[in-house]
């Protein structure tokens, strides 16, 4: 594939906000903008959920002023979905003995709900796909993504979206998904994505690759390794080896091994530890390395993201510094 560009950004994710659950636990909560300023309708603002008004606003603002004509996709991400909605509906089904029960929780709890807001919103009228593949999500949106502009669209709207209530966090620590130091998080983060650069300081995706299930770190070493060389890398190639640590010992043991083994040259650093784990964390990740290089504050001219969700589903992102 050829590269593409990721010419505009905007994220709204946690600065450092914790709420304290009923377990005496906390978790990682999404520092949200002033709405108004973002979605001017007042009527369409107070009929959104959360997760909608987060995740619409963070698209609209990662868009700004570009025509919508210049928009060949509208392609998004969750691995949770509209959980406050879920809830709400559940309750109402539960509350109403599952008699005359208002829908319109439900219908706004549909995982496309984001991606279709915004083209209707702005009226773009192209082509609009939400995944919802757990700790996949994100990266089969990029991968589909990726592939919308080697097939000839100018320029991609992609984005990730995930939120947490008190519900999920206590059903996630019930479930043991909170183990040892993980911290739950949340956040909305877009990326505008583009055949050709805005600037020369836009950095640029090179390649993407998920693979599933529970591998020790040789094979995963092996994996990398091969991903790597059909870009025509080699491991000391990397500046900047940036990976998902949790908190959690288990699931972190196979970051360690193979920065100590496979990248001792280049520079380590993780995100986790600011928005917090969950299914589309690594759309934080882009982000992050993406502002480094626009600001100019990244040293490295190649970056590699590891990360693993639940040391099952894996993915890598490479990026290139121009």
């Amino acid at each position: 594939m050829q590269p593409v560009y990721i010419n505009h950004i905007a994220s709204i994710h946690p600065d450092g906000k914790r709420i304290e659950s009923e377990s005496g636990r906390y978790y990682l909560a999404a520092c949200e903008p002033d709405y108004k300023a973002v979605i001017a309708n007042p009527t369409l603002r107070r009929r959104m959920s959360r997760i909608v008004k987060m995740g619409v606003a963070c698209g609209l603002q990662c868009l700004g002023d570009i025509r919508t004509e210049q928009i060949g996709a509208v392609i998004t991400a969750t691995g949770w979905g509209c959980l406050a909605d879920t809830e709400k509906f559940l309750s109402s089904l539960i509350d109403n003995d599952e008699r005359m029960i208002n829908p319109t929780p439900f219908i706004q709890s549909t995982f496309n709900t984001i991606g279709a807001q915004i083209a209707l919103i702005r009226q773009i009228h192209a082509y609009n796909m939400t995944y919802a593949h757990r700790g996949l999500s994100f990266e089969s949106a990029l991968t589909d993504a990726l592939m919308r502009i080697d097939e000839g669209d100018e320029q991609v709207l992609l984005g990730s979206v995930d939120e947490i209530t008190p519900a999920s966090h206590a059903v996630q620590q019930r479930l043991g998904l909170l183990k040892g130091n993980i911290t739950a998080g949340e956040g909305a983060h877009f990326f505008l994505l583009g055949k050709e650069p805005v600037n020369r300081y836009v950095p640029i995706i090179s390649d993407v690759k998920t693979f599933i299930g529970l591998h020790p770190a040789d094979e995963v070493s092996k994996r990398i390794t091969a991903f790597l060389d059909r870009n025509g890398l080699q491991s000391s190639h990397i500046d900047c080896f940036v990976t998902g640590k949790n908190g959690c010992a288990p699931q972190d043991a196979i970051y360690a091994t193979l920065e100590e083994q496979l990248f001792p040259q280049a520079a380590h650093a993780t995100f986790k530890e600011s928005c917090g784990e969950y299914p589309t964390a690594s759309a934080y990740a882009l982000f992050r390395v993406a502002q480094d290089c626009i600001d100019g504050t990244h040293s490295g001219r190649i970056v590699l993201i590891y990360n693993h969700y639940q040391s099952v589903n894996h993915s890598l992102i490479l990026i290139r510094k121009p």
